[in-house]
């Protein structure tokens, strides 16, 4: 059993200008959701939990946006910070620009309270997951699969239960990452690796907790899952450095506390900064440049 870590800080943005209208392209994945309501912030969650008794966010202060020189607006930290904003916009407004590809409707999941919107059926491109609230006060849905919709092969709840899934059948991590990602633009296609019952399983469980629980307790940090994703495809990092351990790429594979903690999104003075994950600071590297996914 992980232990369980909590807390977090609050976070104060500056103005936006408004946002842009909404994007008319119709996603392909699809959730049949409730009227959105505001999210509930949250306490404890166990370490690299995703799927069981995960902790909240807390409530948050919006983060600083960045400045200085261009090489300072590009680091891992800036660009969280600036995605943080995007993603707790979306969030707030449904004019907010759609995502792209197959992300679409995760974005309309994120926007509802768990705890007031009631079970919800996602259809992924590896198969459909369920997601409905936690018995506490962590603001993500709980993300959980039936074993009848994959052969009745059941898989486990953390990411490391679920890397170890998707790699049962002997693919390697750069072809497991490319279909992940292949399936997130466009949830029609054929995966090459990602197959079998118990791998599509993981893969579609993973998916929805990277898109919608995780980015309900830290805005944006979807797009960090992704990055990460793109450093496994093109061989940087294996899929346990990037999602497992005590210091993971990915720091929501840890818990919210960690990549708050990571990213200091309120410009915390530290009398001891938090170690950095393995290639953290090559992430924002491997994050799109597409209008989707920036402010």
């Amino acid at each position: 059993m992980p232990r369980k870590i909590g807390g977090g800080s609050s976070f104060k943005a500056p103005s936006l200008s408004p946002p842009p209208a909404a994007s008319s392209s119709k996603p392909r994945n699809t959730v049949t959701t409730a009227p959105p309501t505001a999210s509930t912030s949250g306490q404890k969650r166990p370490a690299d939990a995703v799927d069981g008794a995960a902790s909240a966010s807390g409530p948050n202060k919006k983060p600083k946006v960045d400045g200085g020189t261009s090489q300072e607006a590009d680091t891992t930290e800036n660009r969280a910070k600036r995605q943080f904003l995007r993603g707790q916009r979306r969030q707030e407004s449904t004019s907010a620009v759609a995502a792209s590809g197959g992300r679409s409707e995760f974005v309309n999941l994120q926007r509802l309270d768990p705890k007031a919107a009631g079970k919800q059926r996602v259809e992924t491109g590896f198969g459909p997951t369920n997601a409905s609230r936690f018995p506490t006060k962590d603001p993500g849905f709980k993300i959980t699969t039936e074993a009848k919709d994959y052969g009745k092969q059941k898989v486990g709840h953390t990411y490391t239960e679920l890397v170890a899934a998707m790699k049962e059948g002997g693919a390697s991590d750069k072809a497991i990452a490319k279909d992940l990602l292949k399936k997130l633009e466009d949830p029609d296609s054929t995966p090459a690796v990602l197959t079998g019952d118990k791998a599509k399983n993981a893969a579609a469980k993973l998916t929805t907790i990277m898109h919608v629980s995780e980015p309900q307790r830290v805005p944006g940090s979807d797009k960090t899952g992704r990055a990460v994703l793109r450093m496994v495809e093109k061989g940087d990092l294996t899929l346990e450095q990037a999602f497992t351990g005590s210091n993971p790429t990915f720091p929501m594979a840890k818990n919210p506390k960690t990549m708050r903690r990571v990213v200091n999104y309120d410009d915390t003075n530290f009398r001891k900064p938090p170690e950095k994950p393995l290639k953290f600071d090559e992430i924002a590297a491997n994050m799109s440049d597409s209008s989707d996914d920036e402010i």
